[in-house]
């Protein structure tokens, strides 16, 4: 081989060598340093950009809070499930509260519709979320349709539409019909039609469903008869609503402005114009007032307290009679009243006339009973 040639081998080695570290060494770096500092920047800019939040921490912890108190808030208007117990024990404080009776009620199966943070869902996927557990586990919306039939007072309709309204879970009527008997006479003139209920319920972390609280007695011969009786069926007072209670009782409650010079806010008498046997509060706030109905070796007695303060009286009567006089309040300073336990172990009825109560804040209020009470 002549020198020529192996002079021009050498420069085609040359460049080869020079080509081959280009394309496996330098251009490899290039690229890995290229990476690198697009990495880079990446990283600074999220470097950058978490520096400028760690001047907010405090705000964006704040916010935090502020956001879960408003969702707690907001979650607190519903149950965690709609349970029928609950739903039966809520149309009873319906009929307790108001002039009005339930006459028939469908109970349907609640509908899971909704899923938080994923918006509405089929039925059959929201089941299964609603089927999990644990802190992550998502939040479900429920709900159901009551169907009711209803009769009673025009007034009591009023007070029930306004007693769902200010329940203390968010409720929506779809549909109400109503029709007004025009023939019957005063004061028995009544309403009577349908109304679809809408109840909704959100389950989820840390939501607790309601145990409601039923006071009947267990092992008793007849349920019907007792704590969960409609109210006692017919009387003689049905017939002018417990008016003539007003003129003669076996117990009289008045409740007045506890700010006035003249009586004490809260007087309770079996005997009016004798003192000895009042129990009185001349306090500004809602007192309990505890009435028991007791029998003894064949005799009826009725025990009336406030605190410590206790009187008894004899009852001869064939029931017992109360009579709530009542009074509208004078300004939002006047606050008293009384929250009012009946329990009556007799096989007396009691039935309670309340005149003049104030209509948005009533005095009176009927917190639990046991034996057959009613409340006019």
């Amino acid at each position: 081989m002549s020198d020529t040639n192996k002079k021009i081998l050498l420069v085609l080695a040359a460049i080869a060598i020079l080509v081959l570290t280009f394309v496996f060494v330098v251009k490899p770096k290039r690229e890995e340093i290229a990476s690198l500092e697009s990495e880079i920047s990446e990283l600074q800019a999220r470097y950058d950009d978490l520096c400028e939040k760690e001047k907010h921490k405090d705000e964006y912890i704040q916010e935090t809070a502020d956001f879960n108190e408003q969702f707690d808030e907001i979650v607190a208007k519903y149950p965690a499930d709609l349970n029928q117990e609950s739903t039966v024990m809520f149309l009873k404080g319906v009929e307790e509260a108001n002039e009005f009776v339930n006459n028939s009620v469908s109970m349907p199966r609640d509908t899971q519709f909704y899923v938080l943070g994923q918006g509405a869902v089929e039925a059959d996927a929201a089941a299964e979320a609603a089927a999990e557990e644990g802190e992550d586990a998502p939040y479900v919306c429920s709900n159901v349709a009551y169907g009711i039939s209803y009769n009673g007072t025009y007034d009591g309709i009023k007070e029930y539409l306004d007693y769902i309204a200010n329940y203390k879970y968010r409720m929506a009527i779809s549909s109400v019909s109503i029709t007004y008997d025009t023939e019957a006479p005063e004061p028995l003139k009544e309403c009577a039609g349908s109304i679809t209920l809408n109840a909704y319920s959100i389950s989820g972390p840390n939501r607790t469903p309601d145990k409601p609280t039923v006071d009947v007695e267990e092992g008793k011969d007849n349920i019907f008869v007792g704590d969960l009786a409609s109210s006692g069926g017919s009387s003689s007072y049905d017939d002018d609503a417990g008016e003539a209670i007003v003129s003669s009782h076996n117990l009289v409650l008045m409740l007045n402005n506890a700010n006035n010079d003249s009586t004490s806010g809260i007087i309770v008498a079996s005997n009016e114009s004798n003192e000895s046997t009042y129990v009185t509060s001349a306090d500004n706030e809602v007192k309990t007032l505890d009435i028991n109905i007791t029998e003894d070796e064949g005799k009826n007695y009725m025990t009336y307290a406030i605190g410590s303060d206790e009187k008894k009286v004899e009852i001869t009567s064939s029931d017992v009679t109360i009579y709530v006089k009542s009074s509208a309040r004078v300004d939002s300073k006047d606050t008293n009243g009384v929250k009012v336990n009946i329990a009556n172990d007799t096989t007396l009825s009691v039935y309670v006339k309340v005149v003049d109560d104030d209509s948005s804040d009533p005095r009176f209020k009927l917190e639990k009973k046991s034996g057959v009470v009613k409340v006019y």
